[in-house]
């Protein structure tokens, strides 16, 4: 069904990102598509969509073909009559602002009439319990929320084959269980599925094969049996993520510090030199907790305070840095070393304007220790990125993206810091780069929140844990 045949891509005059692939899908195969962050497989599955060659301009020796067809000489809108794509990102999938009228827009592009367009939604409902989404705000939903959203999208437009990227990136455990049920209905239903994915245990119940990507190159391709006999040693040593569903133990949030957020009737505290997970089902309201706390958002009623000293949403915002979701969003040097500078110069500038006294209270509160300031090339270094400073950031695959947000992020002279999904379709290794240089980054002087649905990267690097729904209701936003 599909296949590649000697297949190499670059872009502009830089070394391929993939080299010498030769690979075949069978009708009905689900194959696993795995490697470490920029080992090519988001290349590969634009390969597959068109849009290496119509949108990257990539240039292509060998063939991909599907049923026969060589998809570069295909025009993306053929493609896509037969191939539905599940982007990493998911908010490059809307075109509608309400979320019915977006699922309604693939079929309505197809031509399909109304009552194909009815069978098609209530197909769709009984095997992806989504009522809650429907006849909502796109923009006010949550980031996994939006990528059910995609996913539903690409199931509704009856194509035979599904190319996944990181599908599962910024799901909670009851959302890639749906996610998990959604795949293997489709598959049993004979659809042909291509997954790229560092998330593993939930695939492993129904994939067929497994690819492995090294450096652009096809090193490994098993079967499902020879993928699941691997001895654990050689998955660490592939840089993988574990087979098996993570779980995490870790001490409950003591709710006490000199950090304060409080109104009516609820009351949060956090103390200073902790690393704190924030965990929650998606759409709870993790992010717009993040975005309370460091002044992104202001909210009627509530206060915020520093050893007793009322926060302003300016003064809030002088002592925070934030990794956001997106990091799309963030980064807007002309080179990564740049990137790293920009964000230091505004947080320096930053305090100094807005200051006003709420960093010297600290004094009396905490040890008189002159702390380290990781260099630019220490953060660099530790995040695998060194040899890619005068990259431009956009160049950079999804995961250096998030690994340089990240540096930059750090580099800043803040007191709070806020990580939203720091580790969103990250392979196994620069998880643990990040967990390491996390661990080393917090100070007696400093905070870490981490918004996280990835619990083997929060066991490996919190200290305590927040259950957002476990915070005073009048701290919460109510569920939509």
């Amino acid at each position: 069904m599909l296949s590649f045949e000697d297949f190499s891509l670059s872009y502009g005059e830089s070394a391929p990102v993939l080299q010498d692939i030769s690979l075949t899908m069978k009708e009905g195969e689900c194959l696993l598509l795995t490697g470490e962050s920029g080992s090519g497989k988001s290349s590969l599955i634009h390969a597959v969509n068109g849009l290496a060659y119509q949108y990257y301009n990539g240039k292509s020796r060998g063939k991909v073909l599907f049923q026969g067809e060589d998809l570069s000489s295909l025009p993306i809108y053929k493609i896509a009559l037969r191939i539905a794509t599940v982007f990493q990102n998911p908010k490059t999938h809307f075109f509608n602002i309400n979320t019915t009228r977006e699922l309604l827009f693939t079929m309505e592009n197809m031509g399909l009439d109304r009552v194909e367009m009815d069978k098609r939604i209530e197909a769709l409902l009984s095997i992806f319990p989504i009522e809650k989404l429907l006849g909502r705000n796109i923009f006010a939903l949550s980031g996994g929320e939006k990528q059910i959203l995609a996913l539903a999208s690409a199931y509704l437009s009856g194509c035979p084959f599904l190319v996944l990227d990181e599908p599962s990136s910024n799901l909670d455990e009851g959302s890639i269980a749906v996610l998990k049920t959604m795949l293997q209905t489709l598959k049993e239903k004979g659809m042909t599925i291509l997954v790229a994915e560092h998330r593993l245990y939930y695939l492993m119940d129904f994939v067929d094969r497994v690819a492995f990507l090294e450096k652009g190159r096809l090193c490994k391709l098993f079967s499902r049996e020879e993928f699941l006999a691997l001895p654990e040693e050689s998955i660490k040593a592939m840089g993988l993520r574990a087979r098996n569903k993570p779980s995490l133990s870790l001490p409950a949030w003591k709710n006490e510090g000199a950090l304060s957020y409080y109104k009516e009737g609820g009351f949060a505290s956090f103390s200073f030199g902790k690393i704190y997970g924030i965990v929650g089902e998606n759409g709870i309201g993790k992010s717009t907790f993040l975005r309370k706390l460091s002044g992104l958002e202001n909210e009627r009623g509530s206060h915020f305070s520093l050893f007793g000293k009322e926060l302003t949403k300016r003064q809030r915002l002088a002592l925070s840095a934030m990794v956001m979701q997106d990091v799309n969003q963030q980064l807007f040097g002309d080179s990564v070393e740049e990137e790293m500078d920009l964000g230091k110069a505004r947080q320096k500038r930053s305090l100094k304007e807005r200051n006003e006294g709420i960093i010297d209270g600290q004094e009396n509160e905490q040890k008189k220790t002159k702390p380290h300031h990781a260099t630019k090339e220490e953060l660099l270094s530790a995040l695998g990125l060194s040899e890619l400073k005068d990259r431009h950031p956009m160049s950079l695959s999804g995961g250096q993206k998030q690994r340089l947000a990240i540096a930059a992020t750090l580099y800043q002279e803040a007191k709070l810091f806020f990580f939203d999904e720091p580790t969103s379709g990250m392979d196994q290794k620069n998880m643990l780069r990040i967990a390491r240089l996390l661990k080393s980054a917090i100070r007696e002087d400093r905070i870490f929140f981490i918004v996280s649905h990835d619990y083997a990267f929060l066991q490996e690097v919190a200290d305590e844990v927040v259950e957002i729904s476990l915070l005073n209701p009048s701290l919460q936003r109510v569920k939509a």
